[in-house]
């Protein structure tokens, strides 16, 4: 499984639109990986997650072809995971598909489904370019050559989900826009005996002290790996990302990487790519 982190950033991106702060006057000057877009993930060249407002810039800068994707999860509704606008631009009437291009397949919670409000058959577009599908949690869907499981995510928006991937004896879980998992999460995810090799969470609060629900910063990245451990569905072989990264977490990039170095975390960027 290959997995390509298009974007890393949180919903301003780093540098944040019209700020001045420290992290982000620093990405300017500096930029390389401390330039952060809103987050998206590409697996295996075939499934997206999430399609936030820098899809077309990850596109042209990655070399993707959006045309051929055939499947994407969203996360939730927030603009910057899901860009209604850009994805109606798959329409035939904006985009001159080949006679043959199969639907792009759009997966996604209740919040989803009203955001896109698709017809009885489950078409975004009129002239059926755009599929949506409505999944539930804790249920096991095939989706291409993946096996996807939404879970409810802690965050604030109408069913959001956090994903279990898997293929080929190889399972992730992409957990961005969520807090510490609710107990019915918790007890499916050690039920299921899943036994992870990529743990990709929510660091959008860096090193700031978070007072409110919804995010994560280290110190409750650090909870949830000690609670991933203490259940035996990660060990030592584990990669734990921390991923989602505002300006407002007040670390830049090498710093978040002493902090990851000590807490035995990879800081991600954009761009990274990591073969399982």
């Amino acid at each position: 499984m290959k997995i390509k982190y298009l974007g890393t950033g949180a919903a301003e991106g780093i540098p944040a639109l019209f700020c001045h702060c420290d992290i982000c006057n620093y990405a300017r000057k500096m930029k390389g990986k401390n330039i952060r877009t809103r987050a998206q993930l590409l697996i295996d060249d075939e499934l997206l997650i999430d399609f936030g407002p820098d899809t077309l810039m990850h596109s042209i800068q990655y070399d993707i072809e959006l045309a051929n994707i055939l499947y994407c999860l969203i996360t939730h509704t927030h603009d910057d995971h899901l860009y209604v606008d850009d994805l109606r631009a798959r329409r035939r009437s904006r985009a001159n598909l080949l006679p043959n291009t199969p639907p792009l397949n759009i997966y996604g919670g209740q919040g989803v489904y009203k955001a896109l409000s698709p017809s009885e058959e489950g078409f975004v577009t009129k002239d059926k370019s755009v599929l949506f599908r409505l999944l539930d949690p804790y249920r096991e869907y095939q989706i291409g050559k993946y096996n996807v499981i939404p879970l409810p995510a802690e965050h604030n928006s109408e069913s959001p989900y956090v994903y279990i991937i898997q293929k080929n004896n190889i399972s992730i879980l992409y957990a961005h826009d969520t807090d510490y998992f609710n107990e019915e999460t918790w007890k499916y995810i050690q039920e299921k005996k899943i036994k992870f090799n990529l743990i990709s969470l929510d660091c959008t609060e860096g090193k700031k002290h978070i007072d409110y629900p919804g995010h994560m910063n280290f110190e409750r990245m650090e909870i949830v790996k000690n609670k991933l451990k203490e259940i035996e569905v990660i060990d030592e072989k584990t990669q734990i990302i921390a991923n989602h990264i505002s300006h407002n977490g007040l670390v830049n990039y090498d710093e978040a990487v002493e902090i990851g170095i000590k807490l035995g975390f990879i800081i991600s960027y954009d761009g990274m790519e990591i073969n399982l």
